[in-house]
């Protein structure tokens, strides 16, 4: 039977196409969403759902690619409204007690928390169901099988849906983000997990898997896999031989940090985005976020 999916923007910051989800329905009515969320975005999604006839209690159920803030932090009010969430086994407690997740986030975002995210509460333990790589989520119509994807976190699965006569992957973050109606790649590589041998694997995953699309959280559609994936790899690569160049040199962390967002701006306008846009999307906070993942990766290989 028919599957259907609808592409749910966020308005994260209020700004279009930084965070998105996925309405996933078949013709019975089952719906299942894939990404909670922030916390703070939970009225936007509560407009997308009704632009459809739907409210966050009509939801069958929420599989999460990750607990990242971006893509979890609302999963607490949606589980307290009735909605399972499915989300990988590693990752399952820290919904249901978000405490060390909030702490180990302020030691990144600090006073920025509450503005950034919104407030995550707990989900109820009875509402949150573990999932293992290559379990089938199967819903009504609606299948979806779970793909261990570490390397931007322990914790994470890339989910293929399967349709009529191919399939698509909700990538989360395991093949980055995009600026919104661009193909520069943003590369997310958050402390204490980011970890480059194993993003590459996971890179080679989606690359070599059934599907014709992936759909990435932060960005949308990419039916060029192959041109999207070197794209994505090629600029990771890039900042880890930087920052860890520096970081051996002994480079202060403010000149670091200027050097490192003077190189993806000049890489962003050669792609055509605009310097609004970076700035907007490409801040600070993400970036002393990657020196940090890209030093606590270095100090675990020794």
């Amino acid at each position: 039977m028919p599957v259907h999916i609808i592409p749910l923007d966020l308005l994260y910051m209020d700004l279009p196409g930084a965070i998105g989800a996925y309405l996933v329905r078949d013709e019975q009515g089952t719906a299942v969403l894939i990404e909670a969320g922030p916390a703070n975005t939970i009225a936007h999604l509560e407009q997308a759902l009704a632009a459809h006839s739907m409210c966050i209690e009509d939801l069958d159920a929420c599989c999460i690619t990750h607990i990242h803030l971006d893509h979890a932090g609302a999963a607490g009010v949606l589980a307290q409204r009735g909605v399972p969430i499915h989300v990988h086994a590693f990752g399952m407690q820290h919904l249901i007690d978000p405490s060390k997740l909030l702490a180990s986030a302020k030691r990144i975002y600090g006073a920025g928390m509450q503005t950034l995210w919104g407030e995550t509460i707990p989900a109820p333990s009875s509402m949150v169901h573990p999932v293992e790589d290559q379990d089938v989520i199967a819903i009504g119509d609606i299948r979806l099988r779970a793909i261990e994807t570490p390397g931007h976190a322990r914790h994470h699965h890339a989910f293929e849906l399967e349709l009529d006569d191919h399939s698509v992957c909700f990538s989360g973050d395991a093949a980055a983000m995009l600026l919104p109606g661009t193909d520069f790649v943003s590369v997310p590589m958050p402390p204490p997990e980011f970890d480059l041998e194993l993003w590459l694997k996971s890179v080679e995953l989606l690359r070599n898997g059934p599907w014709s699309t992936l759909l990435l959280t932060h960005g949308g559609a990419v039916p060029n896999i192959d041109a999207h994936l070197d794209r994505f790899t090629a600029s990771m690569l890039r900042q880890v031989e930087l920052i860890t160049s520096r970081m051996k040199d002994g480079t202060p962390e403010a000149s670091l940090l200027a050097e490192y967002r003077n190189m993806l701006a000049q890489e962003a306008a050669a792609s055509g985005v605009p310097k609004a846009m970076f700035d907007e999307f490409v801040t600070d906070n993400l970036l002393g976020m990657n020196i940090a993942g890209i030093r606590r990766w270095q100090a675990k290989m020794g």
